[in-house]
């Protein structure tokens, strides 16, 4: 406590306040409840790439050409996934800038709107 009255800067000494309550009001966060947040990105990727290779095989039996369809989809299941991927966790920061810009207005006391 004798560190943080040294401080003479108000406001670093306000900015590691609002950093400490921060802290205190984010939920914790256990190990389960990430590895279901990495399984779900994996599945967004995987289930892409499945239906691929999937639907790959089945036009190779039906309708075969020069080319792998198979080959072909695969690719495009993992351009699919991966643009799932990262438009996922895109819009999850979008979720943290609104929820970090929320808590600065009620910082400074502006009404939430």
């Amino acid at each position: 406590m004798a560190e943080f009255e040294k401080v003479q800067n108000s406001k670093v000494r306000d900015e590691l306040v609002y950093k400490a309550s921060l802290m205190k009001q984010r939920p914790e966060r256990h190990w389960h409840s990430n590895f279901g947040m990495i399984a779900s990105l994996g599945g967004v990727i995987i289930i892409p790439i499945l239906l691929g290779i999937w639907l790959g095989g089945y036009l190779d039996e039906t309708w075969p050409q020069r080319f792998s369809w198979r080959l072909s989809l695969l690719f495009v299941g993992f351009v699919w996934g991966v643009f799932n991927a990262y438009m996922w966790v895109a819009m999850e920061n979008r979720k943290i800038a609104e929820l970090d810009a929320k808590m600065d207005a009620l910082k400074k006391g502006e009404k939430n709107e």
